[in-house]
């Protein structure tokens, strides 16, 4: 049996080509719907053969994205009263596209993009597999480091301090006691 690399994405891909293709059979649609949706699909293509890279998924996101907005808009002013088949996958595709928005978020999330760097809220758990940002470092205030205490005696007068107890170096004009 063949086992083909990224099926739901080549699936996506194929079944929004058909929904937009089909439209286009007659000319009610106007050109812009043909150019938004041919980037949609390049992107995707772009994803297929990409297989690690998540740039790719996040413009076909954005694509999809901005292509409900204008689909919408196109059908509200353009609407035919004859091509109904031509109208009706147009909605079909409208209709597809939060759910083809939706596995495109979670591949993005697969691939190693963080959507939560972009601000994007979690919506029905979509986005409960994404991570967080780490603590805030404050680089301006200086940060007081611990360190241990050891048996160590760093103050003995074979380091070249002196021998008072204070663990201070000897003052300016006396020598240093050798071991």
């Amino acid at each position: 049996m063949v086992s083909v690399p990224n099926p739901v994405l080549k699936a996506v891909f194929f079944l929004h080509l058909f929904l937009s293709v089909w439209p286009l059979l007659e000319f009610w649609a106007p050109s812009a719907y043909l150019y938004y949706n041919l980037l949609f699909l390049l992107m995707l293509l772009w994803g297929i053969h990409h297989k690690e890279s998540e740039e790719p998924i996040f413009m076909a996101l954005v694509i999809n994205i901005a292509s409900i907005l204008l689909d919408i808009i196109v059908l509200a002013l353009r609407f035919p009263p004859t091509f109904t088949f031509c109208a009706g996958m147009c909605i079909f595709n409208l209709i597809l596209r939060p759910v083809t928005s939706i596995y495109l978020l979670r591949l993005f999330n697969e691939r190693g993009g963080r959507y939560a760097d972009l601000g994007i809220p979690s919506f029905a758990g979509v986005g409960a597999v994404g991570g967080t940002r780490g603590q805030y470092d404050d680089i301006d205030q200086p940060t007081t480091q611990s360190v241990p205490k050891t048996g160590i005696d760093t103050g003995s007068p074979g380091h070249g301090f002196a021998g008072d107890g204070t663990g201070l170096p000897p003052p300016y004009g006396h020598g240093y006691s050798q071991p």
